[in-house]
């Protein structure tokens, strides 16, 4: 007997092995023949339409979704529409014999107001002969025709589409406030709304290099703005936060089809009851500025009818189910503890401590456990060295950038649950701040690396910085900067501080005599007195323009203090 059980346990061992080996054979069968299918699209060769024609078939089929053809004749030219249909979400995809016959329409069986950025979105990637990236968009829609379908009367659609109205509303706000300007909504605000650029859904970019901010052009700049820059979600080192809906083990409200948005404006009298209120919440980069939310509570059983946690509850302002928004961070964010706190008690997540505390807490990275190895290793080819150190070419000058014993422990944060969306307002500036640090620190490794025989005569004295972090304080860098033909050393201080703003004091300014070993002397100065009140306002400016700890430097010997 135990060996007929043993017998028949190795057999579905077998079994599931081999049901894993033909999943993952369909898999590689059906990237193939999409990579195929690219190819022929970007060639835009003869037999091109059958292929994707086929393609969208198979593609149905695999998402559960109807499919039915119509070939009709436009001024000449034979057009095949293959309509995708789910049970409220229908894709019409046109295919003639070249690109320009392309087109894709999404409609909707209920009354749900389109959004025609997602056809412009699907239809590029069709053009581009990006066809895995197309039938990524194709999966997207179906989860929320899915869901929306499963879960009613929960509208997945509808507050997708809230969300990209509440993003909107939050940067309206903003750049009221801030002039409209939109490269001070990035620097200061909650990031640029740009729904509908990445995914099927809301997208916001909150952080930009300075690099790349500055090589914009104002038409560049005016296309960002009117979110009509298709290339925007390709340019490089940006940092994104695309909102999608996952499942929760707790509830939240997803809005009726009465309530449009999220945030309210200042001039809207919202209408207030049991279960909605409308709060006011002070933004915390931009002084003056506060804002109006809808805030949720969920009526008691009794009053609202549920029967389980995991039940539906239908109330007025909207239907209670276990799902909720969560902003994915594209690409992950390395973060110091105190980022990942700060997130945690903005989002009203259980911190360390607390019950349920480890759910949604980001993940601790053993296998390199601090930030600046992490950042060293992603900036430099060779990083088996237990040196932090690199030389940099600026203009005709070189610099060799060292860095200290490591001090501060990394976290990696991709998701971010939200529960109520004026917390967009508290947790992109948090990231943003950690992603300035992680520019500031990874400009000592990040340029392009010289040899140091690259000296000549001609060329400009050396310069060495020596940089030292602080465990105690995550968002500070010390840095002795010494010319190679001087024995005197410029000590700088910088911080990104809690407004995103990279400040700045030199050891004068501290009051720190020079000595031997002027880092060390330094550090003896409490981050509490590194005020923007105290900071040195050129250095400060230049700073925060650059971002780069070698420019800074290079800086400093034009403008000696």
């Amino acid at each position: 007997m135990a060996a007929a059980t043993q017998e028949l346990g190795d057999m579905r061992k077998i079994a599931d092995t081999l049901h894993q080996d033909i999943g993952s054979c369909q898999k590689i069968l059906v990237d193939a023949a999409g990579e195929a299918i690219s190819r022929a699209l970007a060639d835009d060769g003869p037999g091109t339409s059958l292929l994707l024609i086929e393609r969208l078939k198979t593609s149905a089929k695999r998402l559960g979704l109807a499919h039915y053809t119509d070939v009709q004749n436009r001024d000449g030219a034979e057009v095949t529409t293959v309509t995708l249909a789910g049970g409220i979400s229908v894709i019409d995809v046109d295919i003639g014999a070249t690109k320009e016959h392309m087109k894709v329409k999404i409609s909707y069986v209920s009354d749900i107001a389109h959004d025609q950025r997602i056809d412009v979105l699907m239809l590029g990637r069709l053009q581009t002969g990006d066809i895995h990236g197309f039938e990524k968009l194709v999966d997207e829609m179906a989860e929320l025709d899915r869901l929306t379908k499963e879960k009613a009367p929960a509208n997945f659609i509808h507050n997708t589409f809230a969300v990209v109205a509440t993003l909107a509303a939050i940067q309206q706000q903003e750049l009221v406030k801030l002039d409209d300007d939109f490269k001070q909504v990035l620097k200061r605000g909650s990031g640029i709304a740009l729904p509908y650029m990445r995914h099927v859904g809301p997208s916001t970019m909150y952080y930009m290099p300075p690099a790349v901010a500055y090589g914009l052009s104002e038409h560049q700049w005016t296309e960002i703005a009117a979110n009509n820059l298709p290339t925007v979600a390709e340019l490089p080192r940006c940092m994104w936060l695309d909102y999608v809906w996952e499942p929760s083990n707790k509830q939240h409200c997803f809005l009726s089809a009465t309530v449009q948005q999220h945030c309210v404006d200042p001039d809207h009298m919202a209408e207030e009851s049991a279960g909605q209120k409308v709060l006011s919440y002070a933004h915390p980069t931009i002084e003056g500025l506060e804002m109006r939310f809808l805030e949720f509570a969920q009526l008691p059983a009794q009053d609202a009818g549920a029967a389980s946690a995991d039940a539906q509850t239908t109330q007025a302002s909207g239907v209670w189910i276990p799902y909720t928004l969560v902003a994915r961070l594209a690409p992950e964010l390395l973060a110091c503890a105190l980022t990942v706190r700060g997130i945690m008690l903005a989002t009203g997540q259980p911190t360390e401590g607390s019950p349920g505390a480890s759910q949604d807490s980001p993940r601790l990275l053993e296998d390199a456990p601090t930030l600046e190895r992490l950042i060293y290793t992603d900036c430099v080819a060779d990083n088996s060295s237990t040196l932090f150190q690199a030389v940099h070419r600026v203009g005709q000058s070189t610099s060799l950038v060292k860095l200290e014993s490591p001090q501060i422990r990394a976290w990696s944060i991709s998701r971010i649950p939200i529960t109520s969306m004026h917390q967009v307002l508290a947790v992109a500036p948090l990231l943003r701040r950690q992603a300035m640090f992680n520019e500031l620190l990874a400009s000592c490794f990040s340029t392009t690396a010289v040899d140091t025989s690259a000296h000549s005569e001609s060329a400009d004295p050396g310069i060495t910085v020596s940089a030292k972090t602080f465990a105690n304080d995550p968002f500070r860098i010390d840095v002795a900067i010494k010319k190679d033909t001087d024995t005197a050393e410029q000590g700088v201080a910088l911080r990104v501080s809690e407004s995103t703003e990279v400040l700045a004091w030199t050891h004068q300014v501290l009051g720190v005599p020079e000595s031997p070993d002027l880092l060390v002397a330094m550090s003896g100065v409490s981050s509490t007195t590194l005020t923007k009140d105290t900071a040195h306002k050129n250095l400060s400016r230049v700073a925060d323009l650059c971002i780069s700890i070698p420019i800074i430097s290079q800086w400093l010997q034009t403008h000696p203090q």
